[in-house]
């Protein structure tokens, strides 16, 4: 475990992982296996900004960090997004640094090679910006961050977003499930026309709560992590804040649902 760790923040090289699924809620999952031939997507998938070469280096370090968080945490992801084409916008919750963790996980098990802003103040921080640059993350600051994910976008690779900004406290995101988001990603839609999907996500903040500098590692108590989405879609003729209104809504629904799977579980 303290290997994983420090695999993580970039102390110790990447070893080589096993492709096998461990549980049943993976069946629909298929492993990355390093190929010289190209990788087929599904439907819902067209990249077209990132060399092959490139293409596979993403979805390599999305697999490793898949398997290095494996041990820390359960999933419980439910099936991938179908019903959407082309390069996608992905706005989500920001509970904990462990969602870019949980996120990378994702991404590798729907097959996608996603590229996520974050703030680039934490790309100064200590490990936590190596582990940022190695997951392929683009630092953003202010507006430039709509426009950056805009060029993305045109390029055809999809972005993800956490519009709250900043990991969020306990007590702002507990009444509601989320925080107060800002309205970049509204106008990122509008201007992009690109479909949208919400995504819920809970008990990352449980694997590396705020105020903690490393991930809390417990085998043999492994915390739940749950993640939600549903397909808003290409969001057309409506004021920024509207828009943002919009897709919040859906994050909103998305992380409820993944906190009351949490619940019953």
């Amino acid at each position: 475990m303290k290997r994983t760790l420090m695999c993580l923040f970039g102390l110790l090289p990447w070893t080589s992982a096993s492709t096998r699924w461990g549980t049943s809620y993976l069946v629909w999952a298929t492993p990355v296996i390093a190929s010289s031939a190209p990788r087929e997507h599904p439907p819902a998938c067209v990249f077209k900004a990132m060399t092959p070469q490139e293409e596979k280096k993403q979805l390599l370090v999305q697999r490793r960090l898949y398997h290095a968080i494996r041990p820390m945490a359960r999933f419980d992801l439910g099936p991938p997004p179908t019903g959407v084409d082309g390069p996608v916008i992905l706005a989500a919750n920001h509970r904990s640094l462990a969602d870019l963790l949980f996120a990378a996980a994702l991404y590798h098990l729907w097959g996608w090679p996603v590229r996520s802003l974050v703030a680039a103040a934490y790309f100064e921080k200590p490990g936590i910006g190596s582990l940022l640059r190695g997951l392929g993350c683009i630092p953003v600051s202010g507006r430039e961050a709509v426009e950056r994910a805009a060029e993305i976008l045109a390029e055809g690779t999809s972005v993800a977003i956490m519009p709250e900004g900043r990991v969020v406290r306990p007590e702002e995101w507990q009444p509601t499930g989320v925080g107060e988001a800002r309205t970049g990603v509204g106008r990122l839609a509008l201007e992009s026309k690109r479909p949208v999907i919400a995504v819920g996500a809970a008990g990352t903040e449980v694997l590396w709560p705020r105020k903690s500098t490393l991930p809390r590692v417990r085998p043999w108590r492994r915390p739940l992590l749950v993640a939600r989405h549903e397909v808003i879609g290409v969001v057309e003729n409506l004021e920024a804040r509207v828009a943002l209104e919009k897709i919040w809504e859906g994050v909103r629904r998305q992380v409820n649902l993944a906190d009351q799977v949490r619940k019953d579980s």
